[in-house]
């Protein structure tokens, strides 16, 4: 009797276990991909050299920075629910942020980057420390350190990492606002010069494409220049504030050539970055209200600049992170949202696909065919960081599915997984098939997508 006690509450445990699972919301789904993706895992090859590792791979210090955020759509585009979900030392289980229709994520107290915090002080290219620093404290954190001013008494703290090359989605934003306040055209010649080059003339929407589908950081150069010269710099800045997405922000590049991209300096947030996707993928009604309280819609593109812009993000060229569709089935890769890659890098000959001279070394062809939704995203990658984010929406005839997501985190290059752990060289660097990820990351991706059809199935 006693041992089928004991069974019976093991079994009621489990159903419960069960219950809670089906019992399904966004937020809820997303804390559990989050939790389940178990970041704290993942290995570092620790600060110092970014060109070879300097030692193996260890355990990581402390649970990553992570901030992941994720919108839902109805068959319509209308909103749905929002989640958005911290992940750090100080909440090594996740944290739920709860969200405003129209002051976003303003519960939480966003800090600025500080790789010297994080690491706990300064490395050697060799990985020797040479000085110490804390995580809050030594010396403590100011007011300096927010990002966004007045929020001294909000209930969380987050140090949100750099977004490397995902900045470039403001850029590209900023452009075409540029485009349909009519102070440029697409086919504007700019010539980019600076001090050490003669000049270099291209159209506007020459420079946009490879910014964007291949991240060329020449290209980025070129148009932060550019805004320096138009003095477009503060009115970006301003019109995010002014649109309540106040965490998306560009400080600080040199007027001179448009370098100067500075952890610490460029910023974005999970939720942010979601909803200036949402104003990039349209739809209907009043999103939210702007920080004066005037309603953000999609009017503030015109159908011309929307489109241009989802067709840029669609032909992404690196789906490595939350996608893994550029190598799928090729050794130690996890599948992620199941995503079709753009017919334009891949070899016709043998089906692998080929971006800016990498070779991701698997035919994807069959897969392709296969593939059950569009993601429209844009990816980011150091040696520190590494983020994605993008707009998904179903194929024909695959199951329905509408939404944005977006992932942000200091797990660039240097951090790998456990099959990792021995080499000699990042796994970043293979000259075929190179993992640039931890693979939790496109795991992160899978699971939401899974989380999401069923989410979304009484609303076709």
């Amino acid at each position: 009797m006693k041992r089928c006690l004991i069974i019976a509450a093991v079994l009621l445990l489990a159903f419960a276990a069960m219950a809670e699972k089906t019992n399904l919301t966004l937020e809820s789904a997303l804390l559990l991909a989050v939790r389940d993706a178990q970041f704290g895992r993942v290995l570092d090859f620790g600060p110092g050299n970014e060109n070879h590792p300097v030692r193996p791979a260890a355990p990581v210090a402390h649970t990553p920075n992570v901030d992941v955020a994720v919108i839902q759509f109805d068959a319509d585009g209308h909103f749905v629910a929002a989640a958005d979900v911290l992940l750090s030392r100080d909440y090594p289980d996740g944290q739920l942020v709860l969200l405003g229709k129209n002051s976003g994520a303003s519960l939480v107290r966003f800090r600025r980057w500080d790789i010297d915090r994080w690491n706990g002080g300064t490395f050697s290219e060799e990985g020797k420390q040479l000085s110490r620093k804390g995580w809050t404290n030594d010396p403590p954190l100011t007011d300096a350190d927010d990002i966004v001013p007045g929020r001294t008494n909000a209930p969380y703290q987050f140090m949100a990492s750099y977004p490397a090359s995902l900045f470039k989605l403001m850029v590209a934003f900023h452009v075409m606002r540029m485009v349909d306040a009519g102070k440029v055209t697409l086919d504007t010649e700019y010539t980019y010069r600076t001090n050490l080059t003669n000049g270099e003339p291209r159209r506007i929407r020459n420079w946009l494409e490879p910014m964007i589908t291949v991240s060329d950081n020449h290209s980025t150069y070129a148009l932060l220049k550019f805004f320096h010269d138009r003095d477009e710099i503060d009115p970006l800045n301003k019109e995010f504030h002014d649109l309540g997405l106040c965490t998306l922000q560009i400080n600080k590049t040199r007027p001179t050539d448009g370098y100067g991209w500075q952890p610490g300096q460029i910023h974005m947030t999970a939720f942010d970055t979601a909803r200036l996707l949402w104003i990039i993928d349209g739809g209907p009604g009043e999103f939210w209200r702007g920080a004066n309280g005037q309603p953000v819609t999609e009017k503030l593109l015109s159908d011309s600049s929307r489109a241009f812009l989802k067709k840029l993000l669609s032909d992404q060229g690196f789906n490595e992170a939350l996608t893994t569709a550029n190598f799928p089935g090729a050794p130690n890769v996890q599948p992620g949202i199941p995503s079709r890659v753009a017919t334009r890098w891949i070899n016709p000959l043998n089906g692998c696909v080929n971006v800016d001279s990498i070779n991701y070394g698997v035919d994807i062809r069959a897969a392709n065919e296969q593939a059950e939704v569009n993601f429209a995203h844009k990816t980011g990658l150091t040696f520190n960081y590494g983020s994605d984010a993008g707009i998904v929406t179903s194929l024909p005839g695959k199951p329905f599915r509408h939404y944005i997501i977006a992932f942000l985190g200091n797990l660039g290059y240097r951090y790998t997984d456990e099959v990792f752990a021995a080499r000699t060289n990042y796994p970043a660097f293979d000259p075929v098939s190179p993992i640039s990820y931890t693979q939790r990351i496109p795991a992160l991706g899978k699971a939401m997508d899974d989380a999401i059809i069923k989410l979304s199935a009484p609303l076709k």
